[in-house]
């Protein structure tokens, strides 16, 4: 079948029109996208180092951990709750690695200037890792809610030589934002600071308590 040179010249102007319409969205959808944000949560907000510790703070070896989280908080997505059953995810803005390793990971570096020791070490530990104080934690609630307040409910544990002697609940609030990521990163991290303070305070009760038996 022959075509004629108008019909030719008909298809290359379609075929280039379509062309210039794919590469005009392309370019859109490229200046539209936004580069994902990440965040990292620390729990040293602001609070000060311990100058002085006991013998039993500095001979004592602190096991932290396991930390559990809730499912709905097991995914890089940041989440604000929209309303109390309804949760709104943020695929610009990611943690920057898994939530409960992040709280480890904050604990961890910031209870040791507040314990004078840094014989912690965090679950899983060697089976022949000798702990005298445990601390176990299940995070409850951790995010932010549709009043831009930053919220944690947390229950948590303390092991003295494998014996249970705290079982609490901890609740903390800070204001935050429910546009602000940064400001929302901060929120939480002053929540989980004041939980680390309250486990470093317990602690350093504790071991005063049996060094001084």
């Amino acid at each position: 079948m022959k075509y004629g040179v108008d019909y030719v010249l008909k298809c290359r102007s379609v075929f280039l029109f379509v062309m210039l319409m794919l590469i005009l969205l392309l370019n859109g959808c490229m200046r539209d996208s936004k580069p994902v944000q990440f965040y990292m949560l620390n729990a040293d907000t602001g609070v000060a180092a311990i100058t002085r510790v006991s013998g039993s703070a500095i001979a004592s070896v602190i096991g932290l951990g396991p930390i559990h989280i809730p499912d709905y908080l097991k995914r890089p997505q940041m989440i604000v709750a929209v309303t109390d059953n309804q949760y709104q995810l943020s695929e610009d803005h990611r943690w920057a690695e898994r939530l409960d390793q992040n709280i480890s990971l904050a604990l961890i570096k910031a209870l040791p200037r507040q314990l004078g020791t840094d014989r912690i070490v965090r679950y899983p530990w060697p089976q022949r890792q000798a702990i005298d104080y445990q601390v176990g934690i299940d995070i409850l609630e951790f995010n932010v809610d549709a009043s831009g307040q930053s919220r944690l409910i947390a229950q948590w544990f303390v092991k003295h030589k494998g014996k249970p002697v705290i079982d609490t609940r901890s609740v903390y609030q800070f204001p935050a934002s429910t546009t602000d990521h940064a400001v929302m990163v901060k929120a939480q991290s002053q929540c989980l600071t004041k939980l680390g303070q309250e486990i470093a305070k317990t602690l350093r009760q504790l071991m005063a308590e049996h060094d001084s038996k």
